[in-house]
């Protein structure tokens, strides 16, 4: 299966969604995808909406928390919208949750 993201400027908010599955494969795609996202908006807030994947393994969550810290770096936040319980689950057993505020697509009005 492939990955797709989709990046959208709404609101002073880069809204990323992915759709599809985060693999060792598609890795490159989605950090290359994550870096011209901030470059194209460097002082905008992110907002990476999960809700479509199907697949998001450790490397995958390890790709999403450096580009979430690299931006808190430089004071720019970073919120991941999920609602599937077992992605949810992924981001919890690895404590990504603890390092990036994670909230479901009831909370976010980015989705």
């Amino acid at each position: 299966m492939q990955l797709r993201v989709e990046v959208i400027f709404h609101e002073g908010v880069a809204v990323v969604r992915l759709s599809g599955e985060v693999t060792l494969s598609t890795l490159p795609h989605l950090s290359d995808m994550l870096n011209k996202a901030s470059q194209e908006h460097p002082s905008a807030p992110f907002v990476i909406n999960v809700n479509d994947l199907t697949l998001l393994d450790d490397a995958g969550i390890g790709i999403l928390m450096g580009f979430a810290g690299k931006l808190r770096s430089t004071n720019i936040s970073c919120v991941v919208v999920c609602s599937q319980a077992a992605i949810r689950s992924r981001l919890v057993t690895t404590g990504f949750d603890l390092a990036v505020s994670v909230v479901d697509e009831a909370n976010s009005k980015y989705c």
